[in-house]
């Protein structure tokens, strides 16, 4: 690490403000390696920025209202997929109205979780349908007919739930695309667990809630960037269709990059130079006793 601050600080300088953006290592090593030999160290800035922003997929602007589809929101409990659902819908409404929009929940498992959402339709003036099963889902979407948007609600599940992969199974046997909610408050470890247990089978997508919420946004970026997860919208609050948004990548960026780390958790250059090229042998975690 001491040689590359001083044979390529711009490099070194590349990693420093990844890492301590809450970037993952693996992403930061890769940025490091990335500086072109003619940015200088003043320049990295601008030009971390600027590569980060296009390697952030970000879907067409509002696709899945306009294009519409079937869609189930999928992810851990607590993440705000219910009240997205009602942000979606709502935001459909207000563009196309609602004759060619239908409400589905999945959520047998939380009590008083299919009022929520009835509470959210009935406001529009969209009936909620009930789907508890695979079977009883492709019953709900022959019956509605050919709406034009369908979300549905589903229950939320622990990433290392083993009803994670029946869920999956049970709206890919129905045509139906998955759009994982992720908050972006949560440890970057967990969202990567998250992401890595729901791609399998393919997602559409994803949607990146309580934003307002997150000290960093480099973790949840991190996130998107690495698997190249398109991301369709961004919630920062609980107001119904207000808190949701058209991601703008440049202030996604801006924002992750700027946010300077509470003091305990500023990296000191030692530090970064463990993270950058891997911890010294003696500093790997001892394995737990048998």
């Amino acid at each position: 690490w001491s040689e590359m601050t001083r044979q390529r600080p711009a490099r070194a300088e590349a990693v420093r403000r990844g890492l301590n953006a809450g970037f993952s290592p693996a992403l930061a090593r890769e940025l490091g390696d990335a500086v072109p030999a003619e940015v200088t160290e003043r320049e990295v800035p601008k030009w971390l920025a600027a590569t980060l922003e296009q390697r952030l997929v970000v879907a067409d602007m509002d696709s899945i209202i306009d294009r519409g589809g079937v869609y189930a929101l999928v992810g851990p409990t607590g993440v705000g997929k219910t009240t997205t659902i009602a942000k979606l819908a709502a935001r459909y409404a207000m563009k196309h109205g609602v004759k060619r929009l239908a409400l589905i929940s999945m959520d047998t498992y939380r009590i008083g979780a299919q009022d929520h959402l009835r509470a959210y339709g009935r406001i529009l003036g969209v009936p909620v349908h009930t789907a508890h099963d695979a079977d009883a889902l492709r019953d709900v979407l022959v019956a509605i007919g050919n709406k034009h948007l369908v979300l549905i609600d589903t229950p939320g599940l622990g990433q290392r739930d083993d009803r994670v992969a029946e869920q999956r199974q049970s709206l890919m046997a129905n045509n139906v695309q998955r759009l994982l909610v992720l908050n972006a408050a949560s440890q970057a470890e967990a969202l990567e667990d998250v992401v890595a247990v729901h791609r399998a089978g393919g997602l559409a997508g994803c949607l990146l809630t309580k934003i307002d919420e997150a000290v960093k946004l480099g973790s949840a970026l991190d996130v998107l960037v690495r698997h190249r997860l398109p991301l369709h919208y961004v919630a920062n609050g609980q107001r119904v269709p207000e808190d949701l948004h058209l991601p703008n990548r440049a202030y996604l960026i801006h924002r992750a990059l700027r946010t300077a780390p509470a003091a305990p958790y500023v990296l000191r250059d030692e530090e970064i130079g463990f993270a950058a090229v891997g911890a010294p042998r003696e500093l790997q975690p001892v394995p737990a006793a048998s």
